[in-house]
């Protein structure tokens, strides 16, 4: 008996462990190409972690830069931005700065409207009353 108690604490131990050693610990900016790598499989879609290491590896220098000089959540706007067209170094309407800070705010607008248990949550009378648009129509109720 004692031997099944020893085994099960001893189970508990190497399941704790295992979840500890699993979680990425993500200590903010500046990151490693490796510290993305393994990070990024947290943040980005389903869809583009097969393509992620052969993406990484041919990205050009100023994006990977870019993208390991900035907070872990902005990573995929950064990354669907430039794939869009927008440059660091533009300051019009093609600045990647303006697209990124865009779809992070339309990104966090989106989780908002989803309670944690997964039912959707219809914008208040003060919001519908407010009629706050983006560009392309979208309500904002922040």
């Amino acid at each position: 008996m004692a031997f099944r108690v020893l085994s099960a604490s001893a189970f508990a131990i190497a399941i704790f462990v295992g979840v500890a050693i699993a979680a990425v610990v993500d200590k903010g900016p500046p990151y490693t190409s490796d510290q993305f790598m393994e990070i990024s499989y947290e943040r980005v879609p389903e869809q583009f972690k097969a393509n992620l290491p052969k993406w990484w590896a041919k990205a050009p220098k100023y994006l990977k830069d870019r993208i390991l000089n900035s907070p872990s959540e902005m990573w995929w706007a950064i990354i669907l931005c430039n794939y869009q067209g927008f440059r660091p170094e533009s300051h019009g309407q093609d600045s990647a700065d303006k697209c990124e800070k865009e779809w992070y705010a339309a990104s966090q607008r989106g989780k908002a409207q989803w309670s944690p248990d997964g039912h959707y949550i219809e914008p208040s009378e003060a919001c519908l009353k407010r009629n706050k648009r983006t560009q392309w129509g979208e309500l904002v109720c922040d």
